[in-house]
């Protein structure tokens, strides 16, 4: 376990965790589960949504470990773990460690209470939520996520392109403070204004920017 931040956990109580009753979604390239790392008090801090109020409450994202994308999903981990590793800003999802084996590789995030933007914008899963989110607050998500890759473009260096920003990858905490996540297709400038030789199009159907 690489971990990114001081931890009030274990390797153990994460992989222990790894269960389907706490998956909370999945995608190509593995499934997240949300893991409570608490001393005793879940359930009571569940009901209350704050997750033990301490950060125990996290997001692990399990890449599949199979041998025919092996290579292509190893290149995801690593650029996920590269970028996110190294960077902390208000309106990007904070990486807090990785676990890497020959049977798993595991990413561990801060939850975010009130998952993807998408799942607001499209009622996905999301029960009890019948309102839409009201305009204020689409543009308070939109300056965020805004001020997220501003971040990445002009003030890391070397500068950041994230290659697949859309709805799914904009993640809400309690307040519906925005931050981006999934950096799996990122890419690192090696200079500024010069992108990193790519060998394909990433990136998703209906999000991709114009060549």
């Amino acid at each position: 376990m690489t971990a990114f931040t001081q931890l009030n956990f274990s390797e153990s109580d994460v992989l222990s965790n790894i269960r389907e009753e706490n998956v909370i979604g999945s995608g190509g390239s593995g499934k997240v589960y949300r893991i409570h790392l608490g001393n005793g008090n879940a359930s009571h801090d569940e009901e209350r949504g704050i997750g033990g109020g301490d950060g125990r409450m996290v997001a692990v994202k399990r890449i599949w470990n199979s041998r025919k994308v092996e290579e292509k999903l190893d290149k995801e981990f690593e650029s996920e773990v590269k970028v996110l590793g190294n960077i902390r800003h208000n309106n990007i999802v904070k990486l807090l460690c990785c676990i890497s084996s020959q049977e798993a590789k595991l990413l561990v995030y801060e939850y975010m209470e009130n998952g993807s933007l998408d799942r607001w914008l499209h009622h996905r899963d999301r029960e009890g939520a019948t309102a839409p989110l009201d305009w204020p607050i689409r543009l308070a998500i939109a300056v965020d996520a805004a001020k997220g890759l501003s971040y990445m473009h002009h003030d890391c260096a070397p500068p950041i392109v994230h290659r697949d920003v859309k709805s799914s990858n904009i993640l809400l905490d309690p307040d519906f403070q925005a931050k981006i996540a999934d950096f799996g297709l990122a890419r690192i400038l090696v200079k500024s204004g010069e992108p990193q030789s790519v060998s394909a199009i990433g990136g998703t159907f209906g999000y991709m920017a114009p060549g």
